[in-house]
Parts: C-alpha cells; structure tokens; sequence
C-alpha cells in the first residue's frame, strides 16, 4: 500500500489491483529470503495510518498475500513517517493524540502477521491502544529517530513499563521508532545503547 501510494499507475489504473500485484512480487522475494537463512522478514506500511478503509478492504489482505506461505516470523511496522514536510506538516494536524492504530488494530490482531511494529516514544500515541493488539508480539518503539537528543536507559524503561500493562512481558520486543538511517553513526550507536541498557533495567525488573 505504501508502494502504490507514491506511484503513477497508468496500467491496471486501480490502486487495488496494483498492491495485489506487488504482493506477488514481494512474497517471491520473502520466500527466498527466508530459503536464505532470514529469521524475521518485516514490511513497512506508514500508510496504514492513513488510508483506513483501503486498510481494511484490502490493504491487509494483500500483506496476508505477501506473507503467504512463510515458516519465519514475519512482522509489520506502521509509523507516522519522517523527514518530508508533508509528514511533518500532517502529524503537526492530528491533535494530542494519534489515535489512527486503533482503526487498523482489530483486524490486524486478527492477522497472520507475527510482530506489529510501533511508534511509541515521544508520539501522542496512547499506549491503551496496544489492548487492541493482545496476544501479538509487538515491537515497542522507544527511541525517537527524529531528534539528535540520546534517550537515558531509564527513559526508555519508562516507555516498557507503560506497554506492559497491554502486551504481555513474553511478547515485548523493544526496539526504535523506526529506521536510523538519517543520524549520525555515534549518535544511532548512543540510541541503540541507551535502547539496551533500558531494556536490561525493565528486564530485571521483572525477574525481581
């Protein structure tokens, strides 16, 4: 869906069709990832939190398509996009609270999807919404990609601690808000440590 979202279509003239089609070509290039030795194969779908009735008529069915057939873990992220104006301009326009997950969430819970990847850390995203998700595991994100500033291991601990009061601890994978490409080496590197060291005080936590 994010694919055809930046595409001009002059073939099949339907952004439905056009998805179907990529997820094709995508399960092919999964299977052989997966044949390769890959553990966890993720897809990226920001325009989940945007298209919401295309989401559900046939938005995650076509990524059950992409799916199809695999034996690893398979996992989705859905963030709220970087960098552009636009996305700026648009996350600036949704008001204290993002609460765009919980018109996907019921019926991705019902998903083969394995892992549901979030933007959790410094976004109005209340964090109630992952009741609507429970049984799946789900990738916490606790790092802010978009700011320079290094998050403090107890900063992240505090992120875990309010997930699990809707995901079970078993099924917590904390991780970033999305991808880190756009920082600095030192700075991802500082991140990414302080995302460790937070995970280790929640992890102690619950072995108390």
């Amino acid at each position: 869906m994010t694919m055809i979202d930046t595409l001009y279509d002059n073939h099949y003239k339907s952004r439905e069709k056009l998805a179907w089609e990529f997820a094709k070509i995508l399960n092919q290039e999964a299977r052989e990832l997966e044949a390769a030795g890959v553990d966890i194969i993720q897809f990226d779908e920001p325009a989940f939190n945007v298209f919401f009735d295309e989401v559900n008529d046939w938005g995650i069915a076509t990524l059950e398509k992409a799916i199809e057939g695999l034996k690893c873990e398979t996992a989705v992220h859905i963030c709220y996009g970087y960098g552009i104006k636009a996305n700026i301009d648009w996350k600036n326009s949704l008001g204290s609270e993002w609460r765009q997950y919980e018109e996907i969430f019921p019926k991705l819970q019902k998903s083969h999807i394995d892992l549901i990847s979030l933007e959790c850390q410094n976004s109005r995203v209340p964090m109630d919404l992952i009741e609507l998700i429970r049984g799946k595991k789900v990738m916490v994100g606790a790092i802010d990609v978009a700011t320079r500033t290094l998050e403090t291991p107890e900063e992240v601990a505090s992120t875990l601690r309010k997930a699990l009061q809707f995901v079970d601890a078993d099924k917590l994978y904390p991780c970033t808000n999305c991808g880190m490409a756009p920082l600095p080496r030192p700075v991802a590197r500082g991140k990414l440590n302080a995302l460790t060291a937070g995970a280790e005080i929640v992890r102690k936590e619950l072995l108390a």
